[in-house]
């Protein structure tokens, strides 16, 4: 069976809770993970400064791109930079960011990644990255199989688009929970924008420093925000006590 004959066979057989169209990039990248042999999946959509997951193939996964974003950089935010797929073993993340490798290698049992913008018409507006525990299994990944995996993806997601304000037409990937939780973010960064009077990078900037003071992720230091449990105007104590505690 061909890779692209596992992603049919695996988008058919999706459990029926990833059914509806907002969980489409979740069904995806599930395909995605089993279609090529890897441990996790996930799809990320970059517009300007703002990263958004849109889908991936279970909750570990989503948790080691919240922690990309939570450092401000990682695999996925290169490849889409640089427009062109890239692997990056244990060594290559521990030297490109220290920090990210530490909390993927602590938190998830993740060891590297291939990143891979969509082809156009998506990309590399959307990333794929594909997660595996062994990295010796990154090597093993042929890049014809991964390159009509990524185009299958593509051509899945291009027939929700309905409109010319990509990605804001009705497509509704910005609707599934991962993206709605992502979008406490850009509620929260213009609260902290205006108790600052920053745009809104440094905005994300301050709350990323607060989650790294407090050990936790942005998304939650967003949620927190939103909800009221935390005032924007106490991130910079709590950014303060965790270089103090450094």
């Amino acid at each position: 069976m061909t890779a692209v004959e596992r992603f049919d066979r695996a988008m058919h057989d999706s459990p029926t809770e990833l059914t509806p169209p907002a969980l489409l990039p979740a069904r995806l990248a599930r395909a995605c993970a089993v279609a090529l042999g890897v441990d996790g999946a996930a799809l990320s959509l970059h517009v300007g400064a703002l990263q958004t997951p849109i889908g991936s193939s279970d909750a570990t996964t989503a948790h080691a791109e919240r922690l990309q974003f939570t450092l401000g950089d990682g695999p996925c935010l290169r490849a889409h930079d640089d427009g062109a797929t890239i692997a990056f073993d244990p060594d290559d993340l521990e030297r490109n960011w220290p920090a990210l490798w530490a909390a993927i290698s602590t938190d998830t049992p993740y060891r590297a990644v291939l990143s891979v913008p969509l082809p156009p018409p998506l990309g590399p507006l959307v990333v794929l990255d594909l997660y595996v525990r062994e990295p010796s299994a990154l090597t093993r990944l042929d890049p014809g199989p991964v390159r009509e995996v990524a185009r299958c993806t593509t051509e899945e997601l291009a027939l929700t688009v309905t409109g010319p304000d990509f990605p804001d037409d009705g497509s509704g990937w910005l609707d599934g929970p991962d993206a709605r939780r992502r979008a406490q973010v850009w509620q929260a960064m213009g609260l902290v924008g205006v108790e600052y009077d920053l745009d809104g990078p440094d905005a994300i900037a301050v709350m990323q420093a607060a989650a790294l003071a407090s050990g936790r992720v942005v998304d939650d230091v967003a949620e927190d925000i939103v909800g009221g449990r935390l005032a924007p105007g106490d991130l910079w104590e709590d950014r303060v006590a965790g270089d103090e505690a450094g």
